[in-house]
């Protein structure tokens, strides 16, 4: 009989778990678009610019992998931030097929500046917390992160 309730319980955490991870995706999203909106960014510019600066620069393929947007989407994107002076890209020699993005000059320094006041404002947020606990919830995040990237995906 135990297995019910277990079941049960699993059941009713992961509703409170979506629950209180769409009100915070929903603050979190709102406050990073705004944030990034004063700094002449969208939300998919600057999760490009994170992503390409992490990695040192992509291949568009990849770019559109981590972004989860299609290439011929990510492909506009990337052109609008050419426009922009946010990134630059190149044809490698071995392959001229295929486009290898960087963030510019630019783009870097408004995606830093961008990331600088994201992280003021998850300072203040934090603040009230023992270290503990904050060290125990960003590791709970990435924990489901990863378990939500290895488990198959429902088409």
């Amino acid at each position: 009989m135990a297995a019910p309730r277990r079941s049960s319980s699993v059941h009713r955490d992961a509703a409170a778990l979506y629950d209180a991870a769409t009100a915070f995706i929903r603050f979190y999203q709102f406050r990073d678009r705004d944030q990034a909106l004063r700094l002449g960014l969208t939300v998919v510019q600057a999760y490009a610019l994170d992503t390409l600066l992490a990695a040192g620069g992509q291949r568009l393929t990849e770019l559109a992998d981590a972004l989860q947007l299609d290439k011929s989407t990510t492909s506009r994107i990337v052109a609008g931030m050419k426009r922009r002076g946010l990134v630059e890209w190149s044809r490698p020699e071995h392959d001229r097929r295929a486009m290898w993005i960087v963030a510019s000059a630019e783009g870097k320094r408004r995606y830093e500046r961008l990331r600088r006041a994201i992280v003021r404002e998850n300072a203040r947020l934090l603040a009230s917390y023992p270290p503990a606990a904050r060290r125990a919830a960003i590791k709970l995040l990435r924990q489901l992160v990863d378990r939500a990237l290895d488990a198959p995906r429902r088409k």
